[in-house]
Formats: C-alpha cells, sequence, structure tokens
C-alpha cells in the first residue's frame, strides 16, 4: 500500500508586503541611519564649500527685484548699505547656507528615502513618491512665483514712499537706506511664505486620502475660500497695495479649486476600488461620505 504525500506549496506572497530580506535588526537599522546622515551632511558640506564661492552670484539673483524697483520708483541705481563690518559676510554666509541647502535638497531627500523606503509597502511607496515629488514642484513654483509676480510690484510700491514732502527750506526730502541683512530676509520670506502658501494642493491632496475631507465640502466652503485667500493675500504680500494682493490671492484661489479637482479624482477612485472589491467579495463595502 503506496502513501501519497501532497507537494509542498509555498503560502502566496502579498505582492504588496515589504521586502523580508530588507528587514534588519535594531542594531542594523541603527547603522543604516548613521551611513545615511553621514552621506547627507558630506553632501551639504559639499555644497556649502561650493556656495562659497557662488555667494555673491546669490545676491546678485536674490537682490534683482529689489534693484528693478528701486530704479523704477526712485529713478537712481539702488544702493545697500550695510551697519557693521561684520554684516556682509554674515549675509554671504546665510545666503552661502540657503544656497547650500537648496542644492543638496534632492540628494539628501534620496539618502532620507533610501533609508525608509525597504520597509514600506508597494503602495506606500508610490504615494511617499508622488507627495515628495508634488510637495517640491509646489514649493518651488510657488517660490518661482514670488520671485517674478510679486516681489518687484510689492517693492515698487514700498519704495514709493520716498519722496519730498512740502516746499521750500521747510521740505521734508524721505529716501530709503537698504541695509544688506534686511534686504535678504525680506526676499526670503517672501519666496518662503509663497512657497508654503503653493502647497495647498499637496495638503488637501492628503487629507482627501486620509478621508478627512471631501470635495463636496470642498465645494461648499468656495464662496469663503474667495475672501480667505484675499486674507492670506494679503498677510503674505509685503505691500498693502492691491495688485500686490491680487497677484497672490487670484493663484491661491484657483489652487484651492484645483485641491476640489484632486480630492474628486481621488474619492472616485477609491469608490472604483472598493466598487471592485465588493464585486469580489459580495460584501458591502462602500462607507457613507463625510458631510
Amino acid at each position: 500500500m503506496s502513501t501519497e504525500t501532497a507537494p509542498i506549496t509555498e503560502p502566496e506572497q502579498d505582492p504588496n508586503a515589504p521586502n523580508d530580506e530588507a528587514r534588519m535588526s535594531f542594531l542594523e537599522h541603527l547603522s543604516e541611519l548613521r551611513f545615511r546622515l553621514r552621506n547627507a551632511a558630506l553632501i551639504f558640506l559639499a555644497m556649502v564649500i561650493v556656495s562659497f564661492f557662488l555667494f555673491k552670484k546669490y545676491f546678485d539673483i536674490l537682490t534683482r527685484p529689489a534693484r528693478d524697483a528701486y530704479q523704477t520708483a526712485l529713478g537712481t541705481p539702488a544702493v545697500f548699505h550695510f551697519k557693521g563690518p561684520t554684516e556682509p559676510f554674515w549675509v554671504y554666509t546665510k545666503l552661502a547656507m540657503y544656497g547650500a541647502l537648496l542644492i543638496s535638497s534632492p540628494f539628501i531627500i534620496w539618502e532620507v528615502w533610501k533609508f525608509v523606503a525597504p520597509g514600506l509597502y508597494r503602495r506606500e511607496k508610490r504615494l511617499a513618491l508622488v507627495v515628495t515629488a508634488s510637495t517640491a514642484f509646489c514649493f518651488m513654483g510657488g517660490a518661482v512665483f514670488g520671485y517674478i509676480m510679486l516681489s518687484k510690484p510689492a517693492l515698487t510700491y514700498l519704495f514709493s514712499f520716498a519722496e519730498t514732502i512740502g516746499s521750500g527750506p521747510m521740505s521734508v526730502n524721505i529716501q530709503p537706506t537698504i541695509m544688506m541683512d534686511e534686504m535678504v530676509g525680506f526676499m526670503v520670506s517672501m519666496l518662503l511664505g509663497t512657497g508654503l502658501a503653493f502647497e495647498l494642493p499637496v495638503i488637501m491632496g492628503v487629507l482627501g486620502w486620509m478621508g478627512l475631507v471631501s470635495a463636496r465640502q470642498l465645494w461648499r466652503f468656495n464662496r469663503f475660500a474667495l475672501i480667505l485667500c484675499a486674507v492670506v493675500g494679503g498677510i503674505i504680500t509685503p505691500s498693502p497695495d492691491v495688485l500686490s494682493q491680487l497677484l497672490m490671492a487670484g493663484p491661491l484661489y484657483g489652487l484651492f479649486n484645483l485641491s476640489i479637482v484632486i480630492v474628486w479624482m481621488i474619492e472616485r477612485a477609491r469608490k472604483k476600488r472598493i466598487a471592485a472589491l465588493e464585486k469580489e467579495t459580495g460584501a458591502d463595502l462602500m462607507p457613507t461620505s463625510p458631510e
């Protein structure tokens, strides 16, 4: 009498599961983290050294809108001052650090990704890549928009306060004294503010993916969003002139409506996945949409 043994089959693996071979012990994780941090630090230091040869170029590019605005408002070339002997050195040092951080950020993000990616599911990897790329693209787009579209009109308006009040011997001549550090800080703050403001679609997309907001909710809030965008545009824009505020509020309102479309697309894709799963299992899995 012969007995047949059933063939041993390996359990089917989830294609979305992390790679078991990539699992490491706690000490191996610490060693990997130290390796990635060391690479990121070396890249940043190398970019700092390179940027110290380019800080004058950074200063020229960053202050170009201010110099154009000064020429437009006062009709003379701009003159920047410094109030202490060390101010130019520290201004150029900060510019070198900013430039090094900007140039090395893709390499630093790559090192962080190489450390985090092995522990993520395939779907989580795709989501992380989309969010990271969208965040970088929106921030750079906002900073470029602030540099090209907002900085010169805002500074032209602010420099227009340079004038002569009264006439004769009792007249008062008001002229700007522009400090290097303050001008660089002004431009960096403006570009940082517009860059963060343009992250609105990414934030709304993540909230929509988490189910915290819906396209219907955002559409109902649309009428109030116009007022809120005008207020935020007035806060971000340093000048109180209407043109600069409209130049900021208009794109913000457009980004809010783009966020509605993005959340709607996320909801549509989720409903398709749930409908396919319901067809396979025969269960009612469709959640109630938040109101």
